[in-house]
């Protein structure tokens, strides 16, 4: 893993001055940060929780967009604590949503995943009207977030439900995501089931396997970002390699990688810093031009 990771980095020196060079040339985008914008206001719509943050680089047009959701455990967390990933990618010449989502227990599964399809929606409509490019829209989702991402590509439901074509996604990034909910994420002996996994998916082994991201493995186009840290829980990680190895098993145009002296929640914390790596895959992931 250390020889891997060395190899990353010297791969960051030459491969972020070709990805990057736009923003490079320019330098850092001023930013325009819109808060508690609505993505959806139908029926039960909730005034906090189906809100997003939006940073937009200013000045910039045709910007890819890219759509953040948080971790929490599906029970705890809010945009308001993100914003600096916000500021770092919209510096960076990327329209960044930071989106809020209904939260157990208020709702328990679907409920979270329904939220983030409807944020979706939204950008794929909107987009434009900020700067943004809708056939350029990218997921991306710490923890709880990362499954609800890898959820919304390989369960098409929740998707095709606010008529929206998965593989119109032009990428998916997980940072330090969940993966498969019959497996522990705490490192303890009972594996945080009782207090993180059953409170929003309920104890039926049937239900949790339906919903978890690896189980609905299948061909796609649309390219994916694995990203872990190198200090998370040892079960954290282990739920990164498996969804990993469980992707390249089927053929899946994926990245795995590890980012070395952070823990599970400095990987996000840090994002924007001097010298970040997440900061750096990400950006690279995002500004590659898309395939013919």
């Amino acid at each position: 893993m250390r020889s891997r990771w060395t190899v990353s980095v010297c791969a960051f020196a030459i491969g972020c001055l070709a990805a990057c060079a736009s923003w490079v040339a320019a330098g850092p985008a001023e930013v325009v940060h819109m808060t508690t914008v609505a993505y959806y206001e139908g029926k039960g719509a909730d005034p906090v929780n189906h809100r997003l943050d939006l940073f937009r680089p200013d000045g910039h047009a045709g910007t890819p967009v890219l759509l953040f959701f948080h971790g929490g455990v599906w029970q705890r967390g809010d945009k308001r604590e993100y914003g600096n990933i916000g500021e770092a990618f919209a510096r960076r010449g990327i329209l960044t949503a930071i989106v809020n989502y209904r939260l157990t227990p208020s709702v328990r599964h679907p409920g979270h995943v329904q939220d983030a399809a409807r944020a979706v929606a939204w950008a794929m409509h909107h987009a434009g009207e900020y700067g943004g490019r809708a056939d350029r829209i990218f997921l991306s989702g710490h923890s709880a977030g990362g499954h609800l991402v890898t959820l919304l590509l390989f369960d098409p439901q929740y998707l095709r439900a606010e008529a929206v074509d998965p593989e119109r996604l032009a990428g998916v990034i997980a940072l330090s995501g969940v993966f498969d909910l019959t497996m522990p994420i705490d490192d303890t002996s009972e594996g945080g089931f009782a207090q993180f996994i059953y409170p929003p998916f309920g104890r039926a082994p049937k239900a949790l396997e339906a919903a978890s991201p690896i189980r609905h493995l299948h061909p796609t186009r649309v390219p994916l970002l694995i990203v872990v840290a190198g200090e998370d829980y040892r079960d954290m990680r282990a739920q990164s390699k498996g969804f990993a190895d469980a992707v390249g098993r089927v053929g899946i145009a994926a990245r795995f990688e590890t980012v070395s002296g952070r823990g599970h929640f400095q990987l996000v914390q840090a994002i924007g810093t001097a010298g970040d790596p997440t900061t750096d895959l990400v950006t690279r992931f995002v500004s590659t031009p898309a395939a013919p």
